[in-house]
């Protein structure tokens, strides 16, 4: 494999990753924007449940895929 491809392939890899960040931390905004409607005695607890960042949530899911495949 010509070194052009690992590059190309390394860098499609990097930024599906990112773009799925993105979408992610973008869906999260969204739902936490969602929260405002709430009266401030649930806001709290609506605003907590979007509070995971990226990496735990892909490391959970991660783990959740493995256990599926065994």
């Amino acid at each position: 494999m010509k070194p052009t491809y690992v590059l190309m392939a390394i860098a499609a890899t990097a930024l599906a990753a990112c773009s799925n960040q993105q979408l992610y931390d973008g869906i999260q905004q969204n739902r936490i924007q969602h929260c405002e409607r709430y009266p401030d005695s649930q806001y709290a607890e609506c605003v907590a449940q979007y509070q995971k960042d990226y990496r735990e949530y892909e490391r959970e899911r991660q783990e959740l895929l493995n256990e599926s495949g065994n």
